[in-house]
């Protein structure tokens, strides 16, 4: 998509809608107690395939007309959730496959979020439908709308049309939207653990790893003082890491860094809001300072303790976590070099439970100031709310992974970014509601904004009213159903461009 493009949020009503249906089914014939010929059992199974064939269809319509509605999303601006018309890119520099959108009827350049690459005219490419969703109905009817709830609703400036969107502003309350997060009556409107997962966008993928790597390395092995190191014990194998216990007394915390390579700006760089979905000439022009690190970790008895380091803006934490009864005492976090006190833990490390190594999915993320930090979902304490101290952000890597002593494997790690909320739209200058000034939302009014947010026509953006009135929501989507690629078939002479591909069914978050 260039400059000056705009894409709506609206969501088309899918075909094949049913009205009510009234059915009677009549019941099958008592199995007989004798012996059947082959061609009377064939006969019984045939029938029976036929008659769960029809029972299932009628399940389907019934559910369709009484609790759950299709729609189709034709654009993107919901994306990475929800994606419109676009296409599937696979790159040839790291194997990452992600999405393009096709929205404005042409295809946007794309660059591989994750290695960088840009040269991809020539990448295999499948065109896909906008997702399909399944939408529950009637459940606003029983519960209003929750903030960072994907809602479908009909839009206020043409209520014949429906919009997907996400909800952040609730009846009441005053909202703004300040250097990419939300405020609600001047606090940040902080998620949790659970909201984060379904918010965050991926900006590296360990398990694709870039041909340039060599050149270019994603991370960096440090031990020791930068200005005489020591020898790291870690070593690159395939998709995961693996740290080799090193000798010697002295035991300095060995650092596995996370340098991010700009996809937009083709070299080492901090986090921006580059959105892959809008393509390359549409840059990221906000540095993002809130980022998640995702890891399975497999901790040996023999370390001490594991470390995690995240930056946020001039905020530094570094959090350790002892491996059971370990000289290195008890859990302990420090923000810009000064322990934090107060901080119990919520949940014991995973890894000292046993002697035994076992993979553990480790999280650690520092969003909406906010630092969490969980081990197999579970709270390794309570997340530690803050306000940034001002200055210059670090630029010696945003994520890092420590250890102290021992052995320990990473596994399927990914980094993340939550969604920076622009002030503009695609470059259109059109004055927002809620960014200089806030906006108070009356009784049963919400506020709403979109993912894609350099793109998303939403609260921000709507000439007549920022706000959605209760009565226009439709239901909450919840299942992506029968996502399709455009493949021209010809079936019975007749050519058919959409096939349903499984892969990409999931669950709304």
């Amino acid at each position: 998509m260039g400059p000056g493009s705009l894409r709506d949020a609206s969501v088309g009503q899918a075909e094949g809608s049913s009205e009510p249906v009234t059915t009677m089914i009549q019941p099958s014939e008592d199995i007989p107690d004798h012996p059947v010929e082959n061609g009377e059992a064939g006969s019984g199974v045939v029938r029976q395939t036929v008659e769960f064939l029809v029972v299932l269809c009628l399940c389907i319509l019934l559910f369709r007309t009484f609790a759950a509605e299709a729609y189709i999303v034709p654009t993107g601006s919901m994306a990475p959730t929800l994606l419109g018309h676009h296409r599937e890119v696979a790159c040839p520099g790291c194997g990452f496959r992600f999405a393009v959108g096709l929205d404005n009827g042409g295809a946007a350049r794309p660059v591989c979020p994750n290695c960088g690459r840009d040269d991809l005219g020539e990448a295999a490419t499948v065109e896909c439908s906008g997702d399909r969703l399944l939408v529950q109905k009637f459940l606003y009817d029983i519960r209003r709308p929750k903030r960072w709830e994907v809602a479908v609703f009909q839009f206020p400036g043409e209520p014949s049309q429906a919009y997907v969107k996400r909800v952040v502003g609730l009846p009441g309350e005053s909202v703004q939207i300040v250097d990419g997060d939300v405020l609600i009556d001047g606090k940040v409107a902080r998620k949790s653990l659970r909201e984060q997962r379904g918010t965050r966008i991926l900006v590296f993928d360990g398990h694709f790893t870039p041909r340039d790597a060599i050149r270019f390395p994603r991370f960096e092995f440090r031990r020791g003082d930068p200005r005489r190191p020591l020898p790291s014990g870690w070593r690159g194998d395939g998709a995961r890491f693996v740290r080799d216990a090193t000798e010697g007394s002295v035991d300095p915390i060995d650092w596995l860094v996370y340098r991010h390579w700009d996809p937009d700006r083709a070299r080492y760089a901090p986090v921006y809001d580059f959105t892959p979905y809008n393509g390359g000439d549409l840059r990221g022009e906000h540095r993002v300072s809130d980022l998640m690190i995702e890891a399975r970790l497999t901790v040996e008895p023999n370390v001490r303790a594991v470390l995690v380091r995240i930056d946020a803006g001039a905020d530094r934490f570094v959090v350790a976590i002892p491996n059971g009864d370990t000289p290195d005492g008890a859990l302990e976090v420090r923000r810009n070099g000064l322990r934090l006190e107060g901080v119990r833990p919520a949940a014991r490390a995973a890894w000292g439970e046993s002697r035994r190594a076992v993979p553990v999915l480790f999280e650690a993320s520092v969003m909406d100031r906010r630092l969490t930090v969980a081990l197999d979902g579970e709270p390794l304490f309570d997340p530690i709310d803050y306000d940034p101290e001002p200055g210059p952000g670090h630029d010696d890597g945003p994520i890092a992974l420590g250890v102290r002593g021992g052995s320990m494997t990473v596994e399927d790690l990914r980094i993340y970014r939550d969604i920076f909320y622009t002030a503009t739209l695609a470059n259109t200058p059109r004055r927002p509601f809620a960014v200089d000034s806030p906006v108070r939302l009356g009784p049963d009014e919400y506020f709403v904004l979109g993912d894609n947010s350099p793109v998303s026509n939403d609260s921000r953006f709507w000439s007549h009213s920022p706000v959605v009135p209760g009565e226009l929501f439709l239901g909450k989507p919840f299942l992506v159903h029968l996502p399709g690629q455009l493949v021209p078939l010809q079936v019975f002479g007749r050519a058919v461009y959409w096939v349903p591909d499984p892969r990409e069914i999931r669950y709304i978050r």
